[in-house]
């Protein structure tokens, strides 16, 4: 995918929070695998189970859908994202690159999960919306092999900006399990608040960021960020999932 606008770090000052990074070969690993023959019963098992979950839910037509093993624990999950309707109240069909900026409200996203007792339950949610409060930034990312949740929330609003990007799995009851999470937070006009970082920690939240997004696969996408440099939006961010039970 092409590369994401970030902002310039010349003229910003930014607060960071802690940081914790988990290796993805560690995320998971107390939890127990099945043999490799079971295994491969119980992850067909699995996929049957989600394939028919997901046709008695949804549309094909207006909903996208991915297998990715978002928990470590060997079976894969599925990751549905659908839009509803569009500004003039008809469905939004979802594949062949048909759907337009300008016709976006809004979109959800579900990881559903494949219990033992083979029912089916959504254990993670995530959306992205037009309006500026629901802007956001939904991916899949492989981290050593693993699949993670990549989010990046660059929120800017009475000339205050907060930056958030997080790489997560997801617990066996969907809470995530935080492999990388950064926040920064600056003044986006005027003078700097106590306490802010100086550029060199920008340059650093801005290039990781950058790295991370690089080969992330879109889940749901709807953002502009603020550049501090013209102290405007950028250009418009939009960017879906455009599959039909894949894996990632």
């Amino acid at each position: 995918m092409k590369k994401k606008q970030l902002l310039g770090a010349a003229c910003l000052l930014v607060v960071t929070a802690a940081t914790v990074c988990l290796s993805g070969a560690l995320a998971g690993a107390d939890k127990p695998n099945p043999g490799p023959a079971a295994s491969a019963q119980r992850a067909e098992e699995v996929r049957r189970t989600l394939r028919e979950y997901f046709s008695g839910q949804y549309s094909e037509a207006a909903c996208s859908a991915i297998y990715a093993d978002l928990t470590h624990d060997g079976l894969e999950e599925l990751v549905v994202v659908e839009m509803g309707n569009d500004r003039r109240g008809k469905p939004i069909l979802l594949h062949n690159g048909v759907v337009e900026p300008d016709c976006f409200m809004g979109g959800d996203g579900t990881v559903l999960r494949v219990e033992e007792d083979g029912t089916v339950r959504p254990i993670y949610r995530f959306s992205s919306a037009a309006s500026h409060a629901g802007w956001g930034e939904t991916y899949l990312k492989k981290q050593d092999g693993a699949a993670y949740l990549l989010t990046y929330q660059p929120y800017t609003g009475m000339g205050r900006s907060d930056f958030e990007i997080a790489l997560f799995s997801l617990g066996d009851e969907g809470e995530p399990v935080d492999a990388l999470r950064e926040r920064v937070c600056f003044s986006a006009v005027g003078e700097a608040l106590e306490g802010d970082a100086d550029p060199e920690t920008v340059e650093k939240f801005l290039a990781l960021s950058e790295e991370l997004l690089l080969d992330a696969k879109p889940l749901l996408v709807y953002d502009m960020i603020y550049n501090a440099q013209t102290r405007a939006d950028g250009p418009l961010w939009f960017s879906y999932l455009d599959e039909l039970f894949t894996a990632f």
